[in-house]
């Protein structure tokens, strides 16, 4: 008999667990393509599988408040005046797409970490911010792997909304850094950012001329991975006048999907044993034609902890 009562004790256990490993929460975030926000969107405008199988939507919940946000920013002597401009206007309209309160932490580096800033206030970081400028040493991977590493530590617990804006000049970074990245998605940290590198690497445009986006290395792939964004600004191809017009579109644009995000219950098949690929699509019928927005989700599905 206590055998007995034993394994119904440990099969409810277990049903429990599997039942509660079948609801589970993603992220979405939709722009219009003009770095608009994208509103009026609800259960019935998406469809949802996960590892191939259809997953149905609970419900689609706005985000309640402003998230949290880390920001690595790339002072080094790659910087030249006008790709120093145009990271300082990208970040200047992504703050400004924000409350005036928030929590905003602020990482600088080159050939190491050089300075943290945390503000709730986003007028006192705008200041501080417009007061920086390029340090004269180079950057290095291994300052970028300290930083995303102090930034793991930053954002310790995970809160729903929790997003990273990397600003760089190089796209090389090294097995450290993407072993860091690949933590932080597993937690939930959207990533998004940009490249002010030479490039003439083409890939399609988004969000105006001169702004392009594609998975032309790792941290273009952990971006997507994670349902960030990640934009080049090609500054080989512009004039310093509109290379910084594409950098400040690029920062609206991202702090609308950072900001303005939903929160999909779904409710799934079966449990995730492994990571699994998740899949959104907006449906035809939904508010708004398909090409005057942009959406992104991360592309996994972790099993639950």
């Amino acid at each position: 008999m206590y055998l007995l009562a034993l394994l119904c004790l440990m099969a409810g256990v277990l049903h429990s667990e599997n039942d509660a490993c079948l609801s589970r929460t993603t992220l979405i975030g939709v722009a219009g393509t003009n770095g608009e926000t994208f509103q009026g969107l609800t259960v019935a405008d998406f469809k949802v599988s996960v590892g191939g199988k259809a997953a149905s939507v609970q419900s689609a919940t706005p985000a309640s408040g402003p998230p949290r946000v880390v920001i690595l920013l790339d002072t080094s002597s790659n910087h030249d005046q006008s790709t120093w401009a145009a990271t300082q206007g990208m970040v200047e309209e992504f703050l400004a797409g924000f409350p005036d309160v928030g929590d905003f932490t602020v990482l600088t580096f080159d050939d190491k970490v050089q300075q943290v800033v945390h503000e709730t206030d986003r007028a006192t970081l705008q200041g501080t911010l417009g007061e920086m400028f390029p340090s004269g040493k180079p950057e290095s991977e291994v300052a970028l792997a300290e930083a995303v590493k102090k930034a793991n530590l930053g954002f310790g617990e995970y809160r729903q909304g929790d997003a990273e804006l990397l600003i760089t000049t190089s796209d090389q970074i090294s097995k450290e850094t993407e072993q860091a990245l690949g933590q932080q998605r597993g937690a939930g940290v959207r990533l998004f950012g940009a490249s002010f590198d030479q490039s003439r690497r083409r890939g399609p445009t988004l969000f105006g001329p001169g702004m392009t986006v594609e998975n032309y290395g790792p941290l273009d792939a952990a971006s997507k991975a994670s349902g960030g964004l990640w934009t080049r600004v090609d500054m080989s191809r512009e004039d310093p006048t509109a290379s910084l017009r594409s950098a400040t579109a690029a920062g609206k644009a991202t702090a609308t999907l950072v900001r303005n995000y939903l929160a999909l219950e779904l409710r799934l098949a079966s449990p995730v044993t492994k990571p699994e690929k998740l899949k959104i699509e907006l449906m035809k019928g939904s508010k708004g034609k398909a090409q005057d927005r942009f959406a992104t989700y991360p592309q996994e599905l972790f099993p639950c902890q």
